[in-house]
């Protein structure tokens, strides 16, 4: 039989990153991060700090495609899951990302009429 390279750390990290979105409080954050461009940078972030796991796969095994996760122990899941929320954090704080934000939720700045001169 032929055996496969399979990288198990992406699908892991894509999967907590839509459920860490899924459950973010604001839904402003989920619509920014919907975007293909800023959710492929988060996914970026996160995986440039990991550890990459790749296995060698000939048929199923018990660390495989159908269950990546068993693959990491609770610990490496919790960072995962911190490197996620830093990544979100980062990636917010830049400037750039803000123009992804839907018209309807930004704040435009108009004239407004000034009381200075009385």
């Amino acid at each position: 039989m032929t055996q496969a390279i399979v990288n198990l750390t992406l699908p892991i990290v894509t999967d907590k990153i839509d459920d860490i979105l899924a459950a973010y409080p604001l839904y402003e954050y989920r619509q920014i991060f919907a975007v293909p461009e800023l959710r492929q940078k988060l996914t970026t972030y996160v995986l440039a700090r990991l550890p990459v796991v790749y296995v060698a796969m000939e048929g199923g095994t018990a660390c495989g495609l159908e269950s990546p996760d068993r693959c990491y122990s609770s610990d490496q899941h919790e960072q995962i899951n911190q490197l996620i929320h830093q990544g979100i954090d980062a990636l917010l704080g830049r400037t750039e990302v803000w123009r992804y934000r839907p018209d309807a939720l930004r704040a435009e700045a108009g004239p407004i009429p000034s009381n200075w001169f009385g």
